[in-house]
């Protein structure tokens, strides 16, 4: 957790490097260095407390994933998408060409 500014912990069983281990026992949100909440069962829920956590207390995303976080701020989970950046904004019109 060394240097870690925000992020998620994921605790899982197995040898599998996965992105998203299937079998994952514990996920800890960690805010500058500090394990602020843990023992949550799955990634996405737990995603999404990080990302209350930074609005609630007006934390600022990390610089080199800042757009990252924006994406899934204002794209995916549509949370002020009127307010999205030029960079974000041009991806989003990216992916709105692909048909699914």
């Amino acid at each position: 957790m060394k240097g870690m500014q925000l992020g998620l912990l994921i605790g899982y069983e197995g040898d599998n490097q996965d992105a998203f281990p299937r079998e994952v026992f514990n996920v800890a949100v960690v805010v500058e260095e500090t394990i602020v909440l843990h023992n949550f069962k799955d990634v996405p829920s737990s995603f999404a407390i990080l990302l209350g956590i930074i609005y609630c207390v007006n934390l600022e995303y990390p610089q080199a994933m800042k757009y990252s976080f924006e994406f899934l701020q204002r794209v995916v989970m549509k949370i002020k998408p009127d307010q999205v950046s030029t960079r974000v904004h041009g991806v989003r019109n990216k992916l709105l060409r692909y048909k699914l």
